[in-house]
């Protein structure tokens, strides 16, 4: 933009010039530029509608820059931000884990449900736990609820272990492994202190579901998530028969699975 310092308002404006996009596109690249420049500033929003005149550093301006670009060319606004709100709290991500949708609260929403229901302390399992996002609600809703987050990638686990320590209380833990392997069954029984296998109440699970080769896999955030997060095969459901197969290890009679799923599945 020059070598001339930048407002606030100027550096907006240029941001979406020129872009030929419907009203709601271009509210919507108008939004997510205040929140790349808030990032850069390290400002509030309302700093940036009070102040339309105050001048930009030129290292804030760069980095406005250079995100603005990266989003542009299609990054996903919560990697280059480096955070995603879910529930009721804000959740750290990396190009390591999925990015939180709030459609997948309906999981959330329906577990606490079917928890409250149920009396005593409950035993959660949230398989495929990514950024931690479902088992941190889960935990956060009541003491007695008792949650373990399972995940196979070492890198993704520490994500949600961040947010986890950052996030929920005691009544939460994660372990490293596949679905609800006999290694994984062990390590949860282990931490649970169990007398018996049947011990969980109810399981949650938002697994990989795209069939391989599906087109939407080729558009918009999906081209940057980590694929292992979201496709799998024998159409999109062999982590869902996995999980089903698997549960009686572990599952109460009466014990409920829910899962999030594809429409056509």
């Amino acid at each position: 933009m020059g070598n001339s310092m930048v407002t606030i308002a100027q550096a907006l404006a240029h941001a979406t010039a020129g872009a030929a996009l419907s009203d709601d596109a271009l509210a919507s690249l108008r939004f997510e530029t205040e929140l790349l420049l808030m990032n850069a500033a390290g400002c509030t929003r309302a700093s940036l509608l009070t102040w339309p005149g105050r001048e930009l550093e030129p290292a804030v301006l760069a980095t406005f820059e250079q995100t603005l670009k990266r989003r542009l060319e299609g990054e996903p606004l919560a990697y280059i931000l480096g955070v995603r709100e879910f529930w009721d709290f804000e959740l750290v991500v990396s190009p390591a884990v999925l990015i939180p949708r709030h459609e997948t609260e309906l999981l959330v929403e329906t577990a606490l449900e079917i928890a409250a229901g149920r009396e005593g302390v409950q035993h959660l399992l949230d398989l495929g736990t990514g950024s931690g996002a479902i088992a941190i609600a889960l935990a956060r809703a009541a003491e007695r609820y008792r949650v373990i987050g399972v995940e196979l990638s070492p890198e993704t686990l520490l994500v949600a272990q961040e947010n986890g320590s950052r996030l929920a209380g005691e009544n939460l833990d994660f372990v490293q492994g596949s679905w609800l392997s006999n290694e994984v069954c062990a390590d949860i029984a282990g931490r649970w202190h169990a007398q018996s296998a049947d011990l969980v109440d109810i399981i949650v699970s938002n697994p990989p579901y795209i069939a391989p080769g599906d087109p939407h896999l080729t558009e918009g955030d999906l081209v940057h998530e980590p694929a292992l997060a979201l496709s799998c095969e024998e159409f999109g459901l062999a982590a869902i028969h996995t999980i089903v197969r698997q549960s009686t290890q572990m599952l109460k009679q009466g014990g409920w699975i829910l899962f999030e799923h594809g429409f056509d599945q």
